[in-house]
């Protein structure tokens, strides 16, 4: 495996001796750059191919020492991040063969190296200080749209998908999925989303997927509340804007949703009812169906669903019934009134191809 250093790493590691070699493969090699955030020392990589990479931030003289691991880690960790199979993931360093640390390759390579250090910049406010991977900057980093050519645009995670699948076959994903039912109650009737997702979530993606799922505009205040056996709320999990945890009943425990996750809860026989919008008051169960042990995909994907959602500030339930009895009838004297303002709301009726385009890059919206 060769990795290409600027002349910033290179001070930091041992001299660099070793030349590059004119049959090495480009899947194989990987540039990296040592930068300064929050006056803290990061390194990013990025492969040469496909420009997949991550960031290894906070860096001591004792980590530099050690580079060789945490540059394998990195890898290895950014590789299952996408839900490769962790044989291919074996397969790949191993073809790779040892590390070699060199000069970078050219201009090209440090171009594409500078783009990503400035990208990781703009997410410093994410910055996990408390561990050296960074796993919420890498994603962001993986999922940023750059151009292949003259008139294409591609993600690097999916190009590496894409390089994976040519050297290893098509089965590089393996995925443990949950499938959820999940039911809105609009009155008069309930939508229904049949939603596929990885079980490795946290409630405050969950939330997101539901925003996508019955496109909601994410514009109100939503919790999860988890119901025992008994009926009785047992977990109440909000989101970091809620400011008014003290309201809650004493007896029942509080959790932040980006430190709950669904597997812990979805197969213990409990309810979970997600609220959201508390002034028009929409309600919506989730109910477990099953896991799939291999699943194909590594996003959540809408399986199929019915009923349209309701537009944002309708009113809640008498509201949307009043919108849908003034929609149902042109001739009706605020027909033309009502479609411009749901115009103004954004609003759409369910499109299941929409949907899984915007699941299928989720991490964009998160």
């Amino acid at each position: 495996m060769i990795i290409g250093c600027t002349k910033k790493l290179q001070d930091e590691i041992e001299p660099i001796t070793q030349k590059r070699g004119i049959e090495e493969k480009e899947l194989f090699s990987w540039s990296a750059n040592l930068i300064k955030i929050k006056r803290r020392k990061a390194v990013i990589v990025v492969n040469d191919k496909n420009r997949f990479g991550f960031v290894l931030f906070g860096l001591k003289s004792k980590d530099f020492l050690k580079i060789d691991e945490l540059i394998l880690q990195g890898i290895k960790r950014s590789l299952k991040q996408l839900k490769i199979r962790e044989e291919i993931i074996e397969q790949y360093l191993s073809d790779a063969g040892e590390t070699v640390y060199t000069k970078t390759n050219g201009h090209k390579y440090v171009a594409r190296l500078n783009k990503a250090c400035e990208l990781v910049g703009l997410f410093e406010d994410i910055l996990d200080l408390d561990n050296v991977y960074q796993e919420e900057i890498s994603i962001k980093l993986n999922y940023d749209l750059i151009k292949t050519d003259k008139s294409n645009y591609e993600h690097p995670c999916e190009l590496i998908l894409e390089d994976l699948k040519e050297v290893y076959g098509e089965s590089v994903i393996k995925c443990e999925a949950n499938s959820l039912l999940v039911k809105l109650d609009l009155g008069g009737y309930t939508a229904e989303r049949r939603i596929v997702t990885p079980v490795d979530i946290n409630f405050k993606k969950l939330h997101k997927i539901l925003q996508i799922a019955f496109d909601w505009k994410d514009c109100h205040l939503h919790d999860f509340d988890i119901i025992n056996e008994k009926g009785e709320r047992e977990l109440k999990i909000i989101s970091e804007y809620e400011d008014e945890i003290d309201l809650y009943n004493p007896g029942c425990k509080v959790v932040l949703e980006s430190e709950a996750y669904i597997r812990d809860y979805i197969k213990d026989e409990k309810i979970i009812k997600y609220s959201y919008d508390f002034g028009d008051g929409w309600e919506h169960e989730i109910i477990f169906e099953g896991e799939i042990v291999d699943y194909n995909r590594n996003h959540p994907f809408c399986v199929d669903g019915f009923g349209d959602g309701a537009p944002e500030d309708v009113g809640g339930i008498p509201g949307y019934e009043e919108f849908l009895e003034i929609m149902g009838n042109a001739s009706h004297p605020e027909y033309k009134s009502m479609k411009i303002w749901a115009a103004s709301q954004m609003y759409r009726k369910f499109d299941i191809d929409f949907v899984n385009r915007r699941l299928k890059y989720l991490e964009l919206e998160l």
